[in-house]
């Protein structure tokens, strides 16, 4: 069944001194106008909402209907992990602190936001002020990431980075990244120890290929949110979605729903007393990713 999740078109503008925020529904983003986090300030439809954030918001919004209803994909805030939590928060800070053009965190957070009340969590990620989103899909990738934190506690890289690489796909151009050749499935040995080595890569390596194997059309399902989505625009004119293809939606879901499930098993079956950062990111996990991954693969699509 497709999850779903009601938008009420809530629109507000949140200052706390040099702090300002934008939320839509429970989507929150925190922007400074000046200092070294400064945001572009350009606000070319004078809504008092730099296009930049606005454009971010937008894409993120677009990215959670896409994935969740349109796709089914799990609601990070109905999971288990997160349903404490109340917003998912967005924050812009620059480049040179960052490091990258993206981070989410599989954590909850409490930010204690003006007007928060106490105890309020969120789950969250940070944006470089170098990302505009109608050229840049990071905003989308790292929602992906809350998608995968909310439902597996898996963070081998190959797993992480290389299913969000193909999602960004999901309002790219294109229904497929790059795909090399699949020479065989189930992988060797062999190649199982090449692929746990990568990370974004990985999407080349076994997630695109496999996805084209299983997936012949890459059709995304018509529904009437599909059309309200091909509507959606950044402050520029141009599309939210480039068009309507994902090749291996169904199997990269199923894939993670399964994850989702074995990783109950690995944690009693490797010993674990908890899910510290090494334990999710142990090599450990490799061998009941592949089993999820095979598993699914064999499977019949399901729509």
């Amino acid at each position: 069944m497709i999850a779903r999740f009601i938008t009420l078109g809530l629109l507000a503008i949140i200052s706390a001194d040099a702090q300002q925020a934008q939320q839509v529904d429970d989507i929150r983003i925190f922007y400074e106008t000046s200092g070294q986090n400064a945001v572009d300030v350009a606000d070319v439809n004078a809504n008092g909402v730099p296009d930049q954030v606005e454009d971010v918001m937008t894409q993120v919004r677009a990215a959670r209907r896409m994935f969740v209803e349109v796709l089914g994909f799990p609601e990070p805030l109905q999971t288990k992990r997160f349903r404490e939590a109340r917003f998912i928060d967005i924050h812009f800070q620059h480049k040179d602190v960052l490091k990258m053009n993206g981070v989410a965190y599989d954590e909850l957070q409490r930010f204690n936001k003006p007007g928060d009340p106490p105890g309020t969590r969120s789950i969250a990620f940070t944006v470089a002020t170098s990302v505009k989103a109608p050229a840049n899909l990071t905003p989308a990738h790292e929602f992906f990431h809350l998608i995968q934190y909310g439902t597996t506690y898996f963070k081998n890289r190959w797993f992480l980075e290389g299913t969000a690489r193909w999602s960004e796909r999901a309002l790219g151009a294109g229904g497929l990244g790059t795909a090399r050749v699949l020479s065989q499935w189930p992988l060797s040995d062999e190649q199982k120890k090449a692929v746990t080595a990568m990370a974004y890569e990985a999407s080349e390596h076994l997630w695109n290929p496999l996805a084209a194997r299983i997936d012949k059309t890459g059709a995304i399902p018509d529904s009437a949110t599909l059309k309200q989505l091909q509507a959606m625009t950044y402050t520029d004119g141009t599309l939210v979605v480039k068009d309507l293809r994902l090749t291996g939606w169904a199997l990269i879901r199923d894939v993670i729903v399964e994850l989702g499930k074995i990783d109950d098993q690995a944690f009693r079956e490797l010993g674990y007393e908890r899910w510290s950062e090494e334990n999710q990111r142990s090599p450990g996990n490799d061998a009941y990713l592949f089993r999820a991954i095979e598993k699914i693969a064999s499977a019949p699509v399901r729509p």
